[in-house]
């Protein structure tokens, strides 16, 4: 036990030794932002969609010149669900840095991969 101890302490203040000690993958992984207040461009239902994070879990979107206001959503960590128009449409997925990814679909029995990037700016 003592051994053990004076091995740990040696390794820890012998410089430049303790740098080469790997450390665990988690020690890497940042936090997810929150997605409240931020822009999302990319695939959608019908056409290139641009989508915005509002407060309190509104979801506004943008595609062929129109803009709708009618959809949710919800975040935990990176876990992104979130719906639009009565959950006519859904989609489930991930938060990945500058990238959304995951699963959609529709109540017409469509399903797809979406792939969202964060944009700069305010809503288009």
């Amino acid at each position: 036990m003592f051994r053990n101890a004076v091995i740990v302490s040696l390794v820890l203040l012998t410089p430049g030794l303790a740098a080469a000690i790997p450390l665990p993958e988690e020690a890497f992984i940042r936090p997810v932002m929150s997605l409240e207040g931020t822009t999302w461009a990319g695939d959608g239902a019908v056409a290139p969609t641009v989508y915005f994070f509002e407060k309190e879990g509104v979801l506004s979107y943008s595609y062929n010149g129109n803009h709708y206001r009618n959809g949710t959503w919800k975040q935990d960590g990176s876990a992104l669900y979130f719906e639009c128009n009565n959950k006519f449409y859904e989609f489930k997925g991930q938060v990945a840095g500058e990238e959304i990814t995951g699963n959609s679909w529709n109540v017409n029995g469509g399903k797809w991969t979406l792939r969202i990037k964060l944009q700069t700016g305010g809503m288009k």
